[in-house]
């Protein structure tokens, strides 16, 4: 019964088509046509192609955990073109249940790839795909079905596994149209969004959905017998009375293929890409006659992220053709039996009623859901044309629904990647068999092939393989060929291999002068001069032509008009007051040390702040006598008496009576004690008169000799002066003199007269 078995579910897996690889080997080039929309609709936005057309692109691959494939047995057979078995392809782990997604492929169709205006691009894809994939199926019973020398006991009698199950598969086509835009590129930073839509025409499905409580099988009578039985079975193959070649004939393909039979629907893509673009001023250039032109033909990021949903959306199979039973309960069925009456669903339903199982049937539509998934990439730009890529596809679809899901992987691609060629080896981490898978995918122009898993050709520990290939025609952005570098393109350069100007069409123009500077740029074409000067003289080669030099003769700053500025305050010299000190040029080049608005050179106080009205000075004591000038600057006076105040009459009367009151022991130097009192008025009036100094001044009459009497005169005004010090005042406020009889105020001929004559005269002066 196995081979029957065996038949019965290789018929319902169509026509072997499923859903795709990713091509990580050559999608992920930035030269790859729409292959890389599949990533991320947004990486059509500013694409390097202006234009691609696409022909055709196949893909197959498989995964799962059943077990890995044997590659010794399995071509060994298809080297010797003999019949495979399921023991030729894999060897088997020792799993309960297992997951399966295999064989798979699509087929890509026509298509291509607008870049309308380097912000807008649009695409139209085409192919037929489809999905075929086990989810938690016992592998006792799928080696039941598809291993015919498999039995655990000698007679051919065994137990089978149980539980739940999903078997899920599908074929249809798929036509795409995809619009990518540019939202934001300002320089350092470009951000893209992609959207696809598609139209799904259904071809065809199955799907079975089930938990067994239990099951064996009985050698001897060729029966499967099973128990607690809970089967949900649909499809669009099998109608009421035909057979499934009949239904799924030519003709009927290509009406399914357009979704006339079968079911339609619609789904799409959506996703965003962030570009970092430091160097993006080194792709901007200057050619024929135009500047900052942007170079469109080279990838201009250092990292690229993006993030995308892929296969949103559900196919409706729908209730004309579509057949749903639910099979229960406890029965048995026979190999040749239940394969004979399994070519249309009417004999079917009979034969499992007969066998003891509870059938229901309907026919109403199914949603067959896409692989929606959640694809996360970074691709970086390590040095010149190699790059590292890494993407992450993680399934967002229901498991438990009708359709298909992705397993869960990590891709990382190291590739060098030009225009003309490009190759990527991409390993991958499986989640669901928890294996490493790696490939390798070339392209030369705009034919490509590779595999993203193909280490099964090498070693016999693969949980799975891929292949693919195909072809497109591109039409890329190139920057036009300088191949002389005078940003004159080839195409429009009348003078190649020779430097030439865009004026003269890439060809060289007259120099006159023969100075090396071509009369267009020179701007002296008849006198010779030097480059830097523009072709003008320059006699102290400071790069300022004589004619417009304000110092000819001595190297200067061209910003200054070539003189030069010794003090660096950005000042040519010849207009600098002080060349050698750093100033403003409100100042005309002097500074302001104290900030009062007054340059230094003509203020009279550079170091303190004061009025233009006063020379810049500061008039502390506010008398209206400014301190550079003032003799008591802490103290207000009139500006007849230098700013000080003046003695009072009352003082000066005080000076005067002391001057003739003061009394000294008779022929000595010694004040008498009762002289104390009217010094002490003196030390009074020096506390109170600050800013001024005294002199004091010694006289005597003429009794005795002059000598005698010149250094008495000196002494008493000595002693003087050191009873003010020992009274605190300052030594250095106090002057003293003496003149003996010289000066007499009075005759010395009478007693009152020589009275008068012995005095000490004192006074209060401002210095000078």
């Amino acid at each position: 019964m196995k081979k029957q078995y065996l038949l019965l579910m290789a018929g319902s897996i169509l026509s072997l088509t499923a859903q795709a690889q990713r091509l990580m080997g050559v999608a992920t080039s930035n030269w790859s046509s729409t292959n890389s929309l599949y990533l991320n609709p947004a990486s059509i936005a500013d694409s390097r192609h202006k234009f691609t057309i696409d022909l055709f692109s196949i893909n197959g691959f498989a995964e799962n955990d059943l077990g890995t494939f044997n590659k010794s047995g399995l071509f060994t057979k298809i080297n010797d073109r003999q019949v495979l078995g399921v023991n030729d392809v894999f060897k088997f782990d020792n799993k309960a249940t297992v997951n399966l997604m295999a064989p798979y492929a699509e087929v890509k169709g026509p298509g291509f790839m607008w870049n309308i205006d380097h912000k807008n691009s649009i695409a139209l894809t085409t192919r037929i795909r489809g999905g075929n994939q086990f989810t938690d199926v016992s592998q006792t019973i799928y080696r039941t079905i598809f291993d015919p020398n498999y039995a655990t006991n000698g007679n051919g009698n065994y137990t089978l596994g149980s539980g739940k199950f999903k078997w899920d598969a599908a074929t249809w086509s798929e036509i795409g149209l995809s619009y990518g835009r540019v939202l934001v590129d300002k320089g350092r930073s470009f951000l893209s969004v992609g959207v696809t839509a598609r139209y799904l025409g259904g071809i065809g499905y199955i799907s079975v959905n089930g938990n067994t409580g239990g099951a064996s099988y009985t050698a001897a009578s060729d029966s499967l017998h099973l128990t607690n039985t809970s089967l949900n079975y649909s499809s669009n193959l099998l109608s009421s009375n035909t057979t499934i070649s009949n239904n799924s004939s030519n003709g009927d393909l290509l009406n399914r293929f357009f979704g006339k039979k079968g079911g339609s629907g619609v789904g799409g893509d959506i996703g965003l890409s962030y570009e970092f673009r430091p160097d993006y001023e080194k792709y901007r250039y200057d050619m024929d006659g135009k500047e900052k032109l942007v170079d469109y033909g080279s990838p201009r990021y250092k990292l690229r992220l993006s993030a995308a949903i892929t296969d949103i959306g559900a196919i409706n199979f729908k209730t004309a053709d579509n057949r749903q039973a639910t099979l229960s309960g406890n029965g048995y069925v026979k190999g040749q039996e239940i394969y004979n009456n399994s070519t249309n669903y009417q004999d079917f339903r009979n034969y499992t009623r007969s066998h003891g199982f509870n059938v229901d049937t309907s026919s109403k539509s199914t949603m067959y859901h896409m692989p929606t998934a959640l694809v996360i990439g970074a691709d970086y730009k390590l040095s010149g044309d190699f790059y590292v890529n890494a993407t992450y596809i993680n399934n967002i679809a229901d498991r438990t629904k009708i359709g298909n899901y992705y397993y869960n992987q990590l891709t990382v691609t190291p590739r060098y990647d030009t225009r003309l060629f490009s190759i990527g080896v991409p390993v991958t981490y499986a989640m669901q068999s928890q294996s490493v898978k790696m490939g390798i995918g070339a392209r030369v122009a705009g034919f490509f092939m590779g595999s993203d898993d193909m280490l099964a050709l090498f070693s016999n520990n693969q949980y799975g393989f891929n292949f693919y290939a195909g072809a497109f025609v591109p039409v890329n952005y190139r920057k036009p060929k300088d191949s002389d570098g005078d940003k004159v393109s080839n195409k429009k350069d009348l003078c190649p291999g020779v430097v030439g100007t865009w004026e003269f069409k890439g060809c060289p123009n007259p120099d006159t002068d023969k100075d090396g500077i071509f009369d267009s740029v020179d701007k002296c074409p008849l006198v010779a001069g030097p480059r830097t000067a523009q072709g003008c003289p320059d006699k102290d080669l400071d790069s300022v032509a004589d004619a417009s030099d304000r110092c000819p003769d001595v190297a200067g700053k061209v910003a200054l008009g070539g003189c030069p500025d010794r003090d660096g305050d950005g000042i040519a010299d010849i207009d600098d007051v002080c060349p050698d000190q750093a100033g403003k040029a409100i100042f005309k080049g002097c500074p302001d040390t104290d900030g009062d608005g007054i340059a230094d050179n003509v203020d009279k106080c550079p170091l303190k702040a004061g009025p233009e009205a006063f020379g810049g000075c500061p008039d502390t004591d506010g008398d209206g006598v400014p301190d550079n000038i003032d003799k008591c600057p802490l103290k207000a006076g009139p500006a007849s008496n230098n700013g000080c105040p003046e003695i009072s009459v009352q003082v000066k009367k005080r000076l005067a009576f002391a001057a003739t009151a003061l009394e000294f022991e008779t022929g000595k130097a010694v004040i008498k004690k009762k002289s104390y009192p009217l010094l002490d008025e003196i030390v009074a009036i020096l506390n109170e008169y600050k800013d001024y100094y005294m002199t004091i001044e010694g006289h005597t009459d003429d009794v005795g000799s002059d000598a005698k009497n010149l250094i008495l005169s000196r002494d008493r005004a000595a002693s003087v002066k050191a009873y003010y010090v020992s009274k605190g005042i300052s030594n250095d406020r106090l002057e003293t003199d003496g003149f003996g009889e010289s000066r007499p105020v009075a005759s010395n001929k009478t007693a009152a007269g020589r009275a008068k004559n012995r005095r000490v005269e004192m006074d209060l002066k401002l210095r000078k």
